[in-house]
């Protein structure tokens, strides 16, 4: 295999940037030509075919890192490579780093209808997450075509790999608490698999089977969990069904089954028909508390529900601590068994959707506030002064901003309100904001002296006596890139909004051009009137 190791160290010569990229996860990089893309879950595939010889590409979403590039190499060649072949040991290449980051590749060799198939494995790490891209070939000159599309991959963690920054600031007044509302995860999430019989020329052959479970979660707290199991393989289809209570604590989701049933159905010669009802088993109401995470991928253009567990559940499979559900803003491709009816069918899914995906966002105040201080280093303290930067999207597609500000350290304060309103909306990443009417206003306080406390002097700057100015706001309509993250120093969802330049609402932009709001409980956040 020595030919393939020198093809390795190429490679790992070659980690630089090139313009022009597509982007996926966070991963950028230049298509290569005459491959045929292909979304899967969790991955973007290039597939190519020349004859009978043929390679594929995947690009592979990041994940947490094991702390060492040895570790990540291993544990993705055993979960993307090893699994169900019979392979050569990997040839790896020596680490090496650049730009913070460290990549090793491996490869080895299998069989495949006769042909030999390369396998060879790329991992980026920076010891926190790590990325993974595969090629496997069975001709030399596609591992060439490997190594351009490396020669021009990107990385940005950026996104993911640093805590937000509130409003400019790192110090807040913001009490931290836990996230009960449940509306990032309202609507339908499905696990849809069609069958296979394997591969050929690094094709999947379809059959006519598939393996579909999703949940739809209703804003009311309620959920419906559905399996259905049709595979050529097996004498007859399965059907599952569990309906209960579901709960959002932070980045904990507890699903509180109260019934459920699993029922085998015999089949026709049609995978979309119900056969006659065979046998009713007992299906275990299993409480669980996950971990979960809603991640956007530029790759797919959707999002994606993960949850994790620790231990496997009956939901999920017997085997799995961690599932990917997609959103699907579409009916369910579920059909219940004949005879079978549940409130799902009273629940249209254009109203758990009816925002167009703004529910990430709708019905909820996202606020950053920061104190202002003076002095230096240990000698600084509270002025009184204050920033409160507030946003409320509304489930009807309107929204309201807010500025409110005033300095303890200027000889005559006043209180500066700025307040805007118009409509919002989500698409994708994506978040448009297009004022209708706005207004600023300056307004006259109280004293303020150097005998009262810095929770009195904000208490007294904090209200507006009259009127001194008021001027016509520039409306600026913005589309932001954005993410909501769970921040969990502060165990609180936090709205990052992506402007390089500085903007009428948020003003200049924070650390990787960035402003972030903490999702405010309505009893906490800063009352404002509703301006119309």
């Amino acid at each position: 295999m020595t030919k393939y190791i020198i093809i390795l160290m190429a490679i790992l010569n070659s980690f630089t940037s090139y313009a022009q990229k597509k982007t996926f996860d966070i991963v950028t990089y230049n298509v290569p030509v005459g491959w045929t893309p292909q979304d899967g879950n969790g991955f973007i595939s290039y597939s190519k075919i020349d004859g009978s010889s043929w390679a594929q590409i995947a690009i592979y979403q990041h994940r947490n890192s094991e702390g060492d590039i040895q570790a990540d190499f291993d544990k993705d060649w055993n979960e993307l490579v090893l699994s169900g072949k019979t392979i050569s040991s990997p040839e790896k290449t020596a680490p090496q780093s650049a730009e913070g980051w460290t990549v090793m590749s491996g490869a080895g060799v299998w069989q495949y209808n006769g042909a030999n198939v390369t396998s060879m494995l790329t991992i980026y790490s920076n010891n926190k997450i790590c990325i993974s891209v595969l090629c496997n070939s069975t001709a030399q000159p596609y591992l060439k075509e490997y190594q351009s599309l490396l020669g021009s991959l990107d990385l940005d963690a950026s996104k993911i790999a640093e805590p937000p920054i509130i409003n400019n600031s790192t110090s807040t007044n913001t009490t931290s608490s836990a996230n009960t509302n449940n509306g990032p995860i309202v609507g339908l999430w499905c696990d849809y698999i069609l069958e296979t019989s394997g591969y050929m020329n690094g094709y999947a052959q379809y059959t006519a089977g598939y393996f579909r479970k999703e949940y739809l979660f209703n804003s009311d707290g309620t959920y419906i969990f559905r399996t259905k199991n049709w595979s050529v393989y097996m004498k007859e289809s399965i059907f599952i069904y569990e309906t209960g209570k579901y709960s959002v604590n932070g980045n904990q989701l507890t699903i509180a089954p109260m019934q459920g049933k699993g029922e085998w159905w015999s089949k026709t010669n049609s995978s979309k028909e119900w056969g006659k009802l065979v046998k009713v088993s007992d299906y275990k109401l299993e409480k669980v508390t996950y971990a979960f995470e809603i991640k956007y991928y530029s790759g797919t253009k959707n999002y994606s529900l993960i949850l994790k567990s620790a231990n496997p559940t009956q939901r999920e499979s017997s085997e799995q601590k961690e599932t990917h559900y997609s959103q699907r803003k579409l009916e369910s491709l579920i059909d219940n068994p004949p005879g079978f009816k549940t409130d799902a069918e009273n629940r249209s899914l254009n109203n758990q959707n009816e925002n167009g995906g703004n529910s990430m966002l709708s019905g909820k105040i996202w606020e950053g506030s920061s104190l202002e201080k003076t002095g230096y280093g240990n000698m600084q303290y509270n002025t009184g002064g204050f920033w409160i930067h507030q946003y409320q999207f509304n489930t009807n597609g309107t929204y309201q901003f807010v500025y409110n500000a005033a300095s303890g350290i200027v000889n005559t304060p006043v209180n500066v309100l700025q307040y805007e309103t118009g409509t919002y909306s989500v698409n994708g990443n994506q978040l448009t904001i297009t004022p209708q009417k706005g207004t600023n206003e300056e307004w006259s306080v109280g004293k303020i002296d150097n005998g009262m406390s810095d929770s009195h002097r904000r208490e007294v700057l904090g209200k507006r006596i009259k009127l001194l100015k008021k001027t016509e706001r520039k409306l600026e309509k913005i589309t932001y890139p954005f993410t909501v993250e769970y921040w969990e120093g502060n165990q609180v969802n936090v709205l990052l909004l992506q402007h390089a330049q500085p903007t009428v609402r948020e003003g200049s932009p924070g650390v990787n051009n960035r402003s972030g709001y903490f999702e405010t409980p309505a009893a906490k956040a800063t009352k404002f009137p509703d301006y119309k």
